[in-house]
């Protein structure tokens, strides 16, 4: 950490190839007059789209990072982390809209509690519709009902059927927004780089609760979410990508006989995912693009998952294990 100032908080923001969005996400943070206390970092990921030069332009407060290459969102967030001087930390996602005073709210029950290693807002779409933000601890249950489909049936296991209106404590919260206390983080560590992306922030999540520290869902701090933004950009790559990084939290956790029954699980969910999305691809020509790239990453996944160890269990050919 960097001499200098402590401000009462540091936001950490990933950039890669969402140059309209990181501007509004800056422009949004710039507008409320807390934000004068706070340090903004932003690492672009190599973005093509002019994303870092609009940056240093037009939010010369903002400390920008340049990285050479696209570090994916654990090491990319790892890096801003590293510069952070606050006492409390923010992931935030370039996709993300906050509003007036919900980053203050969030950081005003971090500092009335402090048990609480970490938090995050109650997370809404474009339309104002609720947005799952956090859920249960990862396990193979819920893994069960997740790969079988059963989420849908039974919603209660993704926290469904709560109205998501009162504070809590959760499993997890999703790291478009976290808000991290630093004796948390100097506690469980930084986010595992070996995960490019995707459950980054659940494993993370683990780790803080195994040292101790609760984590805690705050609805009376709401923040807009553009979901998945640069995900779509590459679809495809993104659920393979997705898959290997859940492969890597089993093996890491929870050992080889469960990342095995999460291997057949997972076949058995490709078979029924592509089935559900070869009726959408006849039933709805919208989606047919989506479906078409769902259904090529599905194959992927379920053949690689049979055949490919490395894919599977990326951790064995990973030096820190």
């Amino acid at each position: 950490m960097k001499d200098g100032p402590v401000p009462e908080m540091s936001i950490c923001i990933l950039s890669w190839n969402t140059l309209a969005l990181t501007r509004d996400c800056l422009a949004a943070l710039a507008a409320d007059p807390r934000s004068r206390g706070w340090q903004v970092i932003v690492v672009d990921n190599d973005s093509a789209d002019g994303s870092a030069d609009m940056v240093q332009q037009e939010f010369p407060g903002v400390e920008l990072i340049r990285s050479a290459h696209n570090l994916g969102f654990a090491a990319g967030n790892n890096l801003a982390l590293s510069r952070a001087r606050g006492a409390y930390l923010l992931l935030l996602n370039s996709d993300t809209r906050v509003t007036v005073g919900a980053l203050g709210h969030l950081l005003d029950h971090m500092q009335q509690h402090d048990g609480v290693g970490a938090a995050g807002p109650r997370l809404v779409n474009a339309e104002g519709k609720l947005e799952m933000s956090c859920g249960r601890a990862p396990g193979l249950i819920p893994e069960i009902f997740h790969k079988l489909l059963l989420h849908r049936v039974f919603p209660f296991f993704r926290f469904g059927l709560w109205q998501h209106r009162e504070t809590r404590e959760v499993g997890w919260v999703t790291g478009a927004c976290l808000l991290v206390r630093r004796q948390a983080l100097e506690a469980a560590g930084g986010m595992d780089d070996g995960i490019f992306m995707c459950f980054e922030d659940l494993e993370w999540c683990m780790r803080l609760r195994a040292a101790g520290w609760r984590i805690d869902y705050v609805p009376g701090s709401e923040v807009v979410h553009l979901e998945g933004q640069s995900i779509r950009q590459r679809l495809g790559d993104m659920l393979i990508i997705s898959q290997q990084s859940l492969y890597y939290l089993f093996q890491k956790h929870f050992g080889r006989l469960q990342l095995h029954i999460l291997r057949m699980l997972t076949t058995v969910e490709m078979v029924l995912r592509t089935a559900l999305w070869s009726v959408l691809w006849l039933a709805r020509p919208a989606m047919r693009n989506e479906a078409v790239s769902r259904l090529a990453a599905y194959r992927v996944i379920f053949w690689r998952t049979i055949s490919d160890r490395g894919y599977w269990a990326p951790r064995d050919g990973d030096p820190r294990r």
